[in-house]
């Protein structure tokens, strides 16, 4: 495992706080392993989001070529990164933190196959191209780091350029359109109810996309090719992934976990709701997340995601998703 630090500026320019130092603690303390054993002294809603298994679940499943290497922009903490290692022969992360970076290289201090860059993107040079690069809930802050009359359209420019002609972008990001946001839940990022169903109301924070605009959006930078797919309850801790192939009927829609932040005040069941966008076919506009493949050639990934082998959530962990948020 190599830390590099040779383009980082002194800056940790995003931060959830001084819980982060805890966190690096816990990292220290605990492998990647037996990480979970942290929860049984301390289940905090932050250690739990950047500590838990079930984080490694958007990845998990997703059969990688042999002998890849992958490009992991904004690793946060390192949560799906020791995945990307083992599937992987190499890995680079890109972190503009170095407290986060430091907290990537605790969980994989073992690992041979792993560089971390700390710094901003836009300052790395690269001599190689990568079969994957992955934006885990990234492209939604393209608008704050890419100070262009186009963030979204020149992000994804600037990056594409470290992308290998056969390879393929893998973007998790949540659905703008997502039926908990209809149900009530608060936008993720702004925590304003209904933000970004009405188009956002401000235009140059954070946004997230529908499934249609998605399309649109990498088509104009020559990624025509994607395949979607759905992570419920969202990309962030998901329980379940269904796919164009693998749509979900009236039964399969009950065997995820529900979860809201807390105060959040739901108006209706979300999986209720769910069950007549299946009756209707529209199931795939209405999901809360994405987990998306683009290239700019054909994709012929095949995955069984009837059999997906994903981390399952423990009985502590559950506190978590099983709370009446109705009330």
């Amino acid at each position: 495992m190599k830390l590099n630090l040779d383009f980082y500026k002194g800056d940790d320019q995003y931060s959830d706080g001084d819980i982060e130092n805890e966190l690096l603690n816990y990292t220290e303390k605990y492998s990647e392993t037996n990480m979970d054993e942290v929860f049984e002294a301390d289940i905090r809603w932050p250690i739990f989001y950047h500590l838990t298994n079930i984080r490694k679940n958007i990845i998990q499943w997703y059969p990688m070529k042999k002998g890849a290497s992958v490009l992991e922009i904004g690793a946060g903490m390192g949560a799906i990164t020791s995945s990307l290692c083992d599937k992987a022969d190499r890995v680079v992360c890109v972190e503009l933190s170095k407290r986060r970076a430091t907290a990537i290289a605790n969980r994989n201090r073992e690992r041979e196959n792993l560089e971390i860059i700390v710094g901003n993107l836009n300052d790395v040079h690269f001599d190689e191209k990568f079969d994957y690069i992955t934006l885990i809930g990234v492209l939604e802050y393209a608008n704050l780091y890419t100070y262009t009359e186009n963030p979204y359209i020149d992000f994804l420019n600037s990056i594409k350029k470290f992308l290998k002609k056969d390879g393929k972008l893998l973007i998790a990001i949540e659905n703008k359109l997502g039926m908990k946001y209809f149900a009530g839940a608060p936008e993720d990022h702004t925590c304003i109810k209904y933000d970004g169903i009405i188009g956002y109301a401000n235009k140059k924070g954070i946004q997230t996309f529908g499934k249609q605009e998605l399309k649109a959006l990498l088509s104009e930078v020559g990624l025509k090719y994607t395949k979607f797919y759905y992570p419920l309850p969202d990309y962030k801790l998901p329980n379940k992934i269904f796919s164009d192939e693998y749509l979900p009927n009236e039964n399969t829609i009950q065997d995820y976990q529900v979860y809201y932040y807390e105060g959040t005040k739901i108006e209706f069941d979300e999986k209720k709701a769910y069950q007549q966008t299946i009756k209707n076919g529209v199931f795939d506009i209405f999901a809360n997340s994405f987990f998306i493949e683009a290239s700019s050639q054909k994709i012929k990934t095949k995955v069984d995601l009837e059999k997906a082998n994903l981390f399952p959530i423990s009985e502590r962990e559950k506190n978590f998703y099983q709370k009446d948020y109705t009330k």
